[in-house]
């Protein structure tokens, strides 16, 4: 049965595309069970996942340009909490796009001048890609990791600061000091993006 809709997850390894008539709609592989289909395309089904946490895909986009200074092919973070970075095979003006989570990402091998990629439950597909191309790929994303990481770390340090500037502080007092912390990192994310296009 082919989902209109597909909401990804910790367990979402890959968005690869498949020719269904004249349409190229979604095959989602998982780590545990059978590959769900879906009738959007792989971009449309990445975009709207973005949309589900809290931005567009532009936003996000230039979220990841601004962290990495990558600015072709570029990967993605659709969801900033549970930090699923999604990186593509393929310019994102390209309906036959692939989206790879990178973090179930095993191995991955040339295969005569295509990419056999080795998922986190063993599994195993062949990408119309070279292998360099791939590589490069996987290494921005891994950059866009770090990058994205580096933020969260200086965040959880200003938390930790704020803790022990504040021992006293009830239950309700340090969960406005968190709230209070966490809109200052979207202020800050937010801020790099409008810099960025300035």
């Amino acid at each position: 049965m082919n989902r209109l809709h597909y909401q990804i997850h910790e367990e979402t390894m890959y968005i690869v595309p498949v020719v269904n008539g004249s349409y190229i709609e979604s095959r989602v592989g998982e780590a545990y069970g059978e590959g769900i289909d879906c009738r959007l395309t792989p971009n449309k089904l990445i975009e709207r996942n973005c949309r589900n946490h809290s931005q567009n895909y532009a936003a996000r986009k230039d979220l990841s340009k601004t962290l990495t200074g990558i600015t072709s092919k570029v990967p993605i973070i659709v969801d900033l909490f549970g930090s699923y970075i999604y990186f593509c095979t393929h310019s994102d003006r390209v309906s036959e796009n692939n989206w790879f989570n990178i973090k179930h990402i095993q191995s991955y091998s040339n295969d005569e001048g295509m990419t056999r990629v080795q998922f986190s439950n063993n599994e195993e597909r062949i990408i119309d890609i070279s292998y360099a191309s791939f590589n490069n790929q996987y290494l921005n994303a891994l950059k866009l990791h770090y990058k994205f990481n580096q933020q969260k770390e200086k965040y959880q340090k200003k938390e930790m600061n704020m803790h022990f500037q504040y021992p006293m502080a009830g239950r309700g007092e340090v969960a406005q000091i968190n709230e209070s912390i966490y809109h200052s990192y979207i202020n800050y994310i937010n801020g790099l993006q409008i810099r960025d296009r300035v």
